[in-house]
């Protein structure tokens, strides 16, 4: 039997170590940090404890999971360079592990039943290993590798073990999902889960589900594998970290009909209310006095419509919400708020009656609300079905939820309503699932080097008018590529409305789901200009030796910013809208940007698409500065070089733009004579049959 590792009596106070954990918890634990830290999450509702602040090692232990054989835990301890297990007090002891791969492993899990830990680096030299730990077998502690990390290939943050099937399971940051042979180390991609981002933790229950935690935004989503459903849902809403590592028994369930500390939703079940279709639930542990109204009750399950608990004998709990006026489509409803104390609001109405709560209809998003009765002010879109519907409303101190999952505190409340017609219509562009694509280069006056990916965003527009006018204003976006060492903003004018137009009030603005905490308007102006950012660098990353964001191959590859805007008019405004209006690149107020400029030219720079003229923002002196800018204010010619190239470019689909320090003529050979031809020559220049790939970013 091979020994424990020998440590510093410096590092570790005591003389003996603590004991396995007690039993198979059902609780997920979730280790953070580069000190590292461990809570107790629960699945259910995303509600989580700290359980060591301090777990006695200087670095960070990765690649964790639970034996359900001895009860320990298991990890790659990263001051130590080698496996660890960990006590029931979460001290950490490192193993005197034979064959070990002199690397550090973040990627692992143990085998519910086999007694193996298994770690994975990606790499030649690395790959997916295996360590015995029983300690009655001849092989105890001996590390042995199954595959090397080429042939099994995979950028992955965490992977966990089926006790369903014994096969081991990984999410990539783009979405795919792993499936792993542990005893050959055979590799397969079985589909993308329709969700991407860092999941650094993996967990799984008895019956075959996967659950993976979003490292920057504590999102817990469930995939069915157990059932052969391959997409991921919001499940619940639990811590968030840049180092994220999750482990759990596999064979304790993720709840059962005792636990009664939690409120559901009512609705049908096809609004999402029965555990079982992920339906709405809050915990009632946190917060016990957060709730909707003058009530919450507790339950084991929902009473789905028409079991509804308020009419099964019940106390009526659903007081929160009265509607204050019809609701009209294509006008403003008001809702009135009735709430124990503070936290945020946000609710659904089935404006399309399709017995589900889409994206599309949500009419409040993370609204601060406090115990005083408060009036809430809806925008009911264009194009509601008339008729009969349902809406749900959820208090949390969480904010971002969706319609379904788990919330660790507060109530969620369902109501049948009505809806009313009025005639309205909605102009999408380019459609109401397309997208364009707006990119810049931001080394202007100067051409630099013109791979036109400094900034690349996705935009789709949607105007809702009547025969008065515009009422509403939607933008969407995402942001495709950062590839600027500059800080940089990026913002969108409303040619035609003013700021005094603007029901700021009601305007709803979220970054990735959440509301923003800026004006989302920008104040000061006459014109209303809708400001997305003021620094893109906050919200995007670069991946693993990157120095951009995605526009370097394989680096971070995954899509970090999606915003949404809704911009209500006080009154239906008489205005052209043109369908891109008018976005623009300006740069971070403070930020260097460049040699060019003596002092930090700030929001008055701006770069606009081709004779889009610029904001009563802009400097108009910079227009005097030397380069190779050829605008003439007299002529209404602005942002373009003496040949007609632009310093911003509009592509009418999801555009492939040029990887990094490669001229975008590179890529798309035609594109000079189209640009110089005023659109005149070669209009289809970003055809896949006139691209030379080569020099394309590919996700």
């Amino acid at each position: 039997m091979r020994k424990l590792l020998a440590v510093p009596v410096l590092l570790f106070a005591q003389s003996t170590w603590s004991a396995p954990f007690d039993s198979c918890p059902a609780q997920a634990f979730l280790t953070q940090g580069s000190r590292s830290q461990t809570y107790a999450v629960d699945l259910l509702t995303g509600d989580y404890r700290m359980l060591a602040e301090d777990m006695k090692t200087i670095k960070s232990i990765n690649g964790l999971g639970f034996n359900p054989q001895d009860k320990y835990i298991y990890g790659w301890s990263y001051e130590f360079g080698r496996p660890a297990r960990v006590h029931s007090d979460f001290s950490i002891e490192a193993l005197n592990v034979d064959n070990i791969s002199f690397a550090n492993f973040y990627v692992g899990d143990v085998h519910p039943t086999n007694n193996h830990y298994y770690v994975y680096r990606k790499g030649a030299s690395y790959g997916l290993y295996r360590v015995q730990l029983d300690e009655t077998a001849p092989d105890y502690l001996e590390m042995t590798r199954v595959i090397d990390g080429a042939s099994l290939s995979m950028r992955v943050a965490d992977m966990a073990i089926n006790p369903a099937d014994d096969f081991g399971y990984a999410v990539s940051s783009t979405g795919e999902l792993f499936q792993i042979d542990l005893e050959t180390g055979a590799g397969s991609v079985l589909s993308n889960v329709g969700q991407s981002g860092g999941f650094g933790a993996a967990y799984f229950d008895p019956e075959g589900n996967l659950y993976i935690g979003r490292n920057n935004d504590g999102s817990i989503f469930r995939i069915a594998i157990g059932a052969g459903s391959y997409t991921a849902e919001l499940f619940a809403s639990g811590p968030s970290s840049n180092i994220n590592d999750g482990s759990r028994c596999a064979t304790a369930p993720v709840s059962g009909t005792t636990v009664t500390n939690i409120d559901f939703g009512d609705a049908p079940d096809s609004y999402g209310s029965y555990l079982d279709s992920n339906g709405a639930r809050h915990g009632l542990d946190r917060d016990p006095g957060m709730y909707l109204g003058s009530a919450v009750d507790s339950e084991s399950e929902s009473s789905a419509y028409p079991l509804s608990d308020d009419d099964n004998d019940t106390a009526d709990d659903e007081d929160g919400i009265q509607f204050a006026t019809s609701i009209v489509d294509g006008t403003m409803a008001v809702i009135m708020v009735k709430s124990s104390g503070s936290g945020y609001l946000n609710g659904w109405i089935d404006f399309d009656s399709d017995g589900a709560f889409n994206g599309y209809d949500q009419i409040i998003y993370d609204l601060p609300i406090t115990s005083e009765n408060q009036a809430v002010y809806v925008e009911i879109p264009d194009g509601a079905v008339p008729g009969k519907t349902w809406s749900r409303f959820r208090l949390s101190s969480q904010t971002g939820l969706e319609p379904t999952g788990g919330a660790p505190d507060g109530e969620v409340e369902d109501y049948a309503l009505e809806i009313q017609e009025q005639d309205v219509t909605v102009n999408h562009y380019p459609s109401a699932n397309g997208w364009t694509t707006v990119a810049f280069e931001d080394n202007w006056p100067l051409e630099g080097d013109y791979d036109m990916n400094d900034l690349v965003v996705y935009l789709r527009t949607a105007v809702a008018q009547n025969n008065r006018g515009v009422k509403q204003v939607g933008i969407s976006g995402e942001i495709a590529a950062v590839g600027a060492a500059y800080h940089n903003g990026f913002a969108v004018r409303l040619p035609g409305i003013k700021y005094a137009d603007v029901n700021h009030d009601e305007v709803r603005f979220t970054v990735n789901g959440q509301s923003v905490s800026w004006a989302p308007m920008e104040t000061g102006r006459d014109e209303a200009i809708l400001m997305v950012s003021y620094n893109l660098w906050d919200y995007v990353g670069t991946g693993e030796h990157c120095l951009f964001y995605r526009t370097e191959n394989g680096c971070g590859s995954s899509i970090q910013m999606k915003f949404e805007a809704q911009i209500p008019m006080l009154e239906p405004v008489r205005a052209v809208l043109p369908g891109v209006m008018n976005p623009f690149l300006f740069a971070t107020p403070g930020a260097w940007h460049g040699g060019h400029f003596f002092t930090a030219p700030g929001r008055g720079y701006e770069v606009h698409l081709k004779n889009q003229e610029p904001t009563e923002a802009f400097n108009i002196s910079l227009f005097d500065q030397p380069g190779d800018d050829a605008s003439d204010i007299s002529n209404g010619s602005y942002f373009q070089t003496q040949n007609g190239l632009p310093w911003a470019l509009e592509i009418g689909t999801r555009w492939e733009y040029p990887i990094e320090y490669h001229d975008i003529s590179h890529a798309y050979p035609l594109f000079a004579t189209y640009a110089e031809s005023s659109g005149l020559q070669s209009s289809h220049w970003y055809a896949s049959d006139a691209t030379n790939r080569t020099f394309i970013f590919e996700n």
